[in-house]
């Protein structure tokens, strides 16, 4: 008697294993192959966002700026810039991370800037210029380790610059509904005599930097604002 063997049911199943190997290992293959191109894509927006935020700042100008002239009408001796953030919920502007070049002819200094401007009378509270007077607050000092403002006194001016943030909450960041004051001073001897170049950028932690020029008039009314 014979017994009868089926090969094709053992070529069959074999074939079926065979399949179903090559099916895992597909799925394996196309999950990991799909895994990194959304890494890549993530990576790249991650990129792409980095670079324009590089290339680009968060601060505008939001105004005029003025001069101060010096008693006889010859010098400047602080620059006012109104600023804004654009673009952003708040901009960071710590001094640690906040650089202010300042340019005035040949003269040129790497870093003038002081942080956010604080109260002299509440030094743990950052100062508010809300409808005030220039003068009452420009003529800021370095106390403590943090700019505090201070009257304009055309001799006690020091090359620096400050921001002062008006309706700030109270931290060193310049948010949205806020606007701030970056008040730069010159001593006297440092001061701008007409017809200078006067630039100053501001430039903070992974942006692009501000750059703000302007001459000085060539005529100036003595011991008042002028727009340049």
């Amino acid at each position: 008697m014979k017994i009868l063997k089926n090969k094709k049911a053992i070529v069959g199943l074999e074939a079926a294993i065979i399949l179903i190997a090559f099916v895992i290992i597909a799925a394996a293959f196309s999950f990991m192959v799909v895994n990194q191109g959304l890494f890549a894509t993530e990576r790249g927006k991650t990129v792409i966002q980095e670079g324009l935020k590089q290339a680009s700042t968060p601060l505008t100008i939001d105004g005029t700026i003025f001069a101060r002239t010096s008693e006889d009408g010859k010098n400047v001796t602080v620059v006012v810039v109104p600023l804004r953030a654009f673009g952003v919920k708040y901009v960071a502007m710590w001094q640690n991370e906040t650089v202010v070049t300042l340019k005035v002819g040949e003269e040129a200094w790497a870093n003038v800037y002081y942080g956010v401007m604080y109260d002299a009378n509440t030094p743990t509270q950052t100062y508010d210029p809300s409808g005030k007077q220039f003068d009452t607050f420009v003529g800021f000092n370095f106390t403590g380790g943090k700019a505090v403002n201070g009257t304009y006194t055309e001799a006690d001016l020091i090359t620096g610059a400050a921001l002062a943030i008006s309706n700030s909450n109270g931290d060193e960041s310049l948010d949205a509904a806020e606007k701030g004051f970056l008040i730069v001073t010159l001593e006297l001897a440092n001061a701008a005599p007409v017809r200078t170049q006067v630039s100053v950028e501001v430039r903070l932690e992974k942006t692009a930097p501000l750059s703000i020029e302007f001459t000085i008039p060539e005529s100036m009314p003595p011991g008042t604002y002028v727009p340049v």
